[in-house]
């Protein structure tokens, strides 16, 4: 099954994308195009659930790469939701598990502000929050 974006919408102030099937090199400008910040979120975070996602490639997680960079630089993050076995491999083994914003559940990858990132530093650069004193809600 090809992938493709099944809605997105605007929840807690930011924008939630839905994602169904397969993505690979081909799916890049649509990834792009979806995972943009609606225009009416009022923030720059954008929750992607994966729930349906059965296989991603490698172009793939430098699509979420660049958008993670892209809306880290506008103050938000990217948050992935419901990766099932093969995504969420192919991310650990690229070794960015521990970068990505990645929730256990749809409410915490949509709640304001995101759990992982909660405490920023001096400069206001984000600290992940298994950095910090709290305990994070997001494996």
């Amino acid at each position: 099954m090809r992938g493709r974006v099944l809605d997105s919408a605007t929840v807690n102030g930011l924008t939630l994308v839905r994602l169904s099937g397969e993505f690979d090199l081909s799916d890049g400008p649509l990834l792009r195009r979806a995972l943009r910040s609606s225009t009416v979120a009022v923030l720059p975070d954008v929750a992607l659930d994966m729930h349906d996602v059965d296989f991603m490639d490698c172009a793939v997680v430098g699509v979420l790469v660049s958008v993670s960079r892209s809306v880290t630089a506008s103050g938000g993050c990217l948050r992935l939701v419901g990766l099932r076995p093969g995504p969420a491999r192919l991310l650990r083994v690229c070794g960015l598990d521990g970068v990505l914003c990645v929730h256990a559940s749809t409410a915490s990858a949509t709640a304001a502000p995101c759990p992982v990132h909660r405490a920023t530093n001096g400069s206001g650069t984000r600290i992940p929050a298994q950095q910090t004193s709290s305990t994070p809600t997001a494996v």
